[in-house]
Protein backbone atom coordinates (compact mmCIF):
# COMPACT_ATOMS: atom_id res chain seq x y z
CA UNK A 1 0.00 0.00 0.00
CA UNK A 2 1.79 3.11 -1.20
CA UNK A 3 1.19 6.74 -0.31
CA UNK A 4 0.44 9.03 -3.21
CA UNK A 5 1.54 12.58 -3.82
CA UNK A 6 -0.69 15.36 -2.48
CA UNK A 7 -0.16 18.97 -1.55
CA UNK A 8 -0.11 17.84 2.08
CA UNK A 9 3.06 16.25 3.45
CA UNK A 10 1.37 14.36 6.27
CA UNK A 11 -1.96 13.38 4.73
CA UNK A 12 -2.18 11.09 1.73
CA UNK A 13 -5.87 11.11 0.77
CA UNK A 14 -7.46 14.18 2.37
CA UNK A 15 -10.40 14.32 -0.03
CA UNK A 16 -11.47 10.85 1.11
CA UNK A 17 -10.54 10.80 4.80
CA UNK A 18 -10.77 14.37 6.06
CA UNK A 19 -13.66 16.86 6.05
CA UNK A 20 -13.17 17.96 2.44
CA UNK A 21 -16.13 19.27 0.46
CA UNK A 22 -15.93 19.86 -3.28
CA UNK A 23 -18.94 22.15 -3.00
CA UNK A 24 -17.70 25.73 -3.10
CA UNK A 25 -18.20 27.62 0.15
CA UNK A 26 -16.97 30.95 1.47
CA UNK A 27 -13.55 30.53 3.06
CA UNK A 28 -13.32 32.19 6.46
CA UNK A 29 -9.63 32.95 5.85
CA UNK A 30 -9.64 34.60 2.42
CA UNK A 31 -13.33 35.28 1.71
CA UNK A 32 -13.23 33.47 -1.64
CA UNK A 33 -15.80 30.83 -2.62
CA UNK A 34 -13.88 27.59 -3.13
CA UNK A 35 -13.82 23.92 -2.26
CA UNK A 36 -12.09 23.04 1.00
CA UNK A 37 -12.38 21.73 4.55
CA UNK A 38 -15.04 22.03 7.22
CA UNK A 39 -12.61 21.56 10.08
CA UNK A 40 -12.84 21.33 13.01
CA UNK A 41 -10.34 24.10 13.57
CA UNK A 42 -9.08 24.79 17.08
CA UNK A 43 -8.33 28.30 18.30
CA UNK A 44 -9.86 31.48 19.64
CA UNK A 45 -10.92 32.71 16.20
CA UNK A 46 -13.97 30.88 14.88
CA UNK A 47 -13.29 29.18 11.55
CA UNK A 48 -16.01 27.03 10.03
CA UNK A 49 -14.54 26.51 6.57
CA UNK A 50 -11.09 26.88 5.01
CA UNK A 51 -10.38 26.53 1.32
CA UNK A 52 -7.68 24.09 0.27
CA UNK A 53 -5.35 26.86 -0.87
CA UNK A 54 -5.47 28.68 2.46
CA UNK A 55 -4.98 25.50 4.46
CA UNK A 56 -2.05 24.35 2.34
CA UNK A 57 -0.36 27.75 2.53
CA UNK A 58 -0.56 27.86 6.33
CA UNK A 59 -2.95 30.75 6.85
CA UNK A 60 -4.29 29.09 10.00
CA UNK A 61 -1.02 30.03 11.68
CA UNK A 62 -1.86 33.72 11.22
CA UNK A 63 -4.83 33.33 13.58
CA UNK A 64 -3.15 30.68 15.77
CA UNK A 65 -5.64 27.99 14.76
CA UNK A 66 -4.79 24.30 14.40
CA UNK A 67 -6.23 21.15 12.85
CA UNK A 68 -4.30 18.34 14.57
CA UNK A 69 -1.97 17.86 17.53
CA UNK A 70 1.46 16.32 17.04
CA UNK A 71 3.33 14.05 19.45
CA UNK A 72 5.88 16.81 20.02
CA UNK A 73 7.75 15.11 22.88
CA UNK A 74 8.36 11.96 20.84
CA UNK A 75 9.38 14.00 17.80
CA UNK A 76 11.91 16.04 19.77
CA UNK A 77 13.37 12.95 21.44
CA UNK A 78 13.80 11.25 18.07
CA UNK A 79 15.49 14.32 16.60
CA UNK A 80 17.91 14.51 19.53
CA UNK A 81 18.86 10.88 19.02
CA UNK A 82 19.23 11.25 15.26
CA UNK A 83 21.14 14.55 15.39
CA UNK A 84 23.48 14.57 18.42
CA UNK A 85 25.47 17.31 16.69
CA UNK A 86 22.61 19.81 17.03
CA UNK A 87 22.04 21.81 20.21
CA UNK A 88 18.71 22.06 22.03
CA UNK A 89 17.72 25.26 20.28
CA UNK A 90 18.32 23.76 16.83
CA UNK A 91 16.41 20.61 17.76
CA UNK A 92 13.55 22.70 19.10
CA UNK A 93 13.41 24.83 15.96
CA UNK A 94 13.30 21.77 13.71
CA UNK A 95 10.60 20.16 15.84
CA UNK A 96 8.56 23.37 15.80
CA UNK A 97 8.89 23.64 12.02
CA UNK A 98 7.54 20.13 11.48
CA UNK A 99 4.83 20.61 14.08
CA UNK A 100 3.68 23.81 12.36
CA UNK A 101 3.39 21.87 9.09
CA UNK A 102 1.19 19.30 10.81
CA UNK A 103 -0.93 21.60 12.95
CA UNK A 104 -1.43 24.59 10.60
CA UNK A 105 -1.10 23.10 7.09
CA UNK A 106 -2.53 19.58 7.32
CA UNK A 107 -6.24 18.63 7.05
CA UNK A 108 -7.99 17.35 10.14
CA UNK A 109 -7.96 13.58 10.59
CA UNK A 110 -11.49 12.37 11.39
CA UNK A 111 -11.36 9.98 14.37
CA UNK A 112 -13.60 8.97 17.26
CA UNK A 113 -11.21 10.24 19.93
CA UNK A 114 -8.48 12.86 19.76
CA UNK A 115 -4.89 11.59 19.83
CA UNK A 116 -1.35 12.76 19.23
CA UNK A 117 -0.16 12.38 15.62
CA UNK A 118 2.59 9.73 15.55
CA UNK A 119 6.24 10.53 14.89
CA UNK A 120 8.94 8.27 13.43
CA UNK A 121 12.53 8.92 12.30
CA UNK A 122 12.36 12.48 13.64
CA UNK A 123 9.36 13.49 11.57
CA UNK A 124 5.60 13.10 11.68
CA UNK A 125 4.17 10.14 9.80
CA UNK A 126 1.93 10.42 6.75
CA UNK A 127 -1.64 9.26 7.28
CA UNK A 128 -2.56 6.88 4.46
CA UNK A 129 -6.12 5.76 5.20
CA UNK A 130 -8.49 4.16 7.64
CA UNK A 131 -8.15 0.40 7.27
CA UNK A 132 -10.24 -2.72 7.77
CA UNK A 133 -9.38 -6.39 8.07
CA UNK A 134 -8.78 -6.87 4.31
CA UNK A 135 -6.23 -4.03 4.31
CA UNK A 136 -4.41 -5.41 7.35
CA UNK A 137 -4.30 -8.90 5.85
CA UNK A 138 -2.88 -7.45 2.64
CA UNK A 139 -0.27 -5.40 4.49
CA UNK A 140 0.92 -8.40 6.52
CA UNK A 141 3.74 -10.26 4.72
CA UNK A 142 2.29 -13.59 5.87
CA UNK A 143 -1.36 -12.55 5.50
CA UNK A 144 -1.94 -12.50 9.25
CA UNK A 145 -3.63 -9.14 9.66
CA UNK A 146 -4.31 -9.60 13.35
CA UNK A 147 -0.63 -10.13 14.12
CA UNK A 148 0.33 -7.22 11.85
CA UNK A 149 -2.14 -4.97 13.67
CA UNK A 150 -0.74 -5.88 17.06
CA UNK A 151 2.91 -5.52 16.07
CA UNK A 152 2.58 -2.07 14.47
CA UNK A 153 0.65 -0.22 17.16
CA UNK A 154 2.13 3.13 18.12
CA UNK A 155 3.47 4.13 21.50
CA UNK A 156 1.52 3.14 24.58
CA UNK A 157 -1.07 1.35 22.47
CA UNK A 158 1.51 -1.36 21.82
CA UNK A 159 1.59 -2.19 25.53
CA UNK A 160 -2.07 -1.64 26.42
CA UNK A 161 -3.97 -3.21 23.51
CA UNK A 162 -5.30 -6.77 23.44
CA UNK A 163 -4.99 -7.21 19.67
CA UNK A 164 -7.15 -10.33 19.56
CA UNK A 165 -10.00 -8.57 21.38
CA UNK A 166 -9.84 -5.46 19.20
CA UNK A 167 -9.54 -7.53 16.02
CA UNK A 168 -13.06 -8.89 16.48
CA UNK A 169 -14.51 -5.39 16.15
CA UNK A 170 -12.40 -4.12 13.25
CA UNK A 171 -14.48 -3.41 10.16
CA UNK A 172 -14.70 -6.29 7.65
CA UNK A 173 -14.38 -4.08 4.57
CA UNK A 174 -11.69 -1.88 3.04
CA UNK A 175 -12.98 1.70 3.23
CA UNK A 176 -12.40 4.09 0.35
CA UNK A 177 -13.49 7.11 2.40
CA UNK A 178 -14.85 8.02 5.82
CA UNK A 179 -18.53 8.15 4.85
CA UNK A 180 -19.32 5.00 6.88
CA UNK A 181 -17.91 4.70 10.40
CA UNK A 182 -17.66 1.58 12.54
CA UNK A 183 -17.43 1.57 16.34
CA UNK A 184 -13.70 0.80 16.07
CA UNK A 185 -11.51 2.90 13.82
CA UNK A 186 -8.04 1.76 12.73
CA UNK A 187 -5.76 4.43 11.24
CA UNK A 188 -2.79 3.47 9.09
CA UNK A 189 0.26 5.76 8.88
CA UNK A 190 3.62 5.37 7.18
CA UNK A 191 7.00 6.87 8.02
CA UNK A 192 8.11 9.31 5.32
CA UNK A 193 11.76 8.35 5.77
CA UNK A 194 12.06 4.58 6.32
CA UNK A 195 8.57 3.48 5.24
CA UNK A 196 7.76 1.86 8.59
CA UNK A 197 4.09 1.10 9.19
CA UNK A 198 2.42 2.75 12.18
CA UNK A 199 -1.10 2.05 13.45
CA UNK A 200 -3.41 3.86 15.83
CA UNK A 201 -6.93 2.82 16.79
CA UNK A 202 -9.81 4.16 18.81
CA UNK A 203 -13.49 3.49 19.44
CA UNK A 204 -16.73 5.38 19.78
Amino acid sequence: MNTKETVFRYFCNPHQFSTYSDEAQTCDLCGESRSGYKGPFYGRTRVGFACEQCLASGKLADIKATTNEGHFGALRAQLQELHPDLDKAQIGALAQQRTAELEHRTPHLVTWQSFLWPAHCGDYCCFVKEVGKPDLNELAPDGDGQAFFGSHLYGRLADSTDASAVWKGIRPDSPNDNSVAYDIGVYFFQCLHCGAHVILWDCS
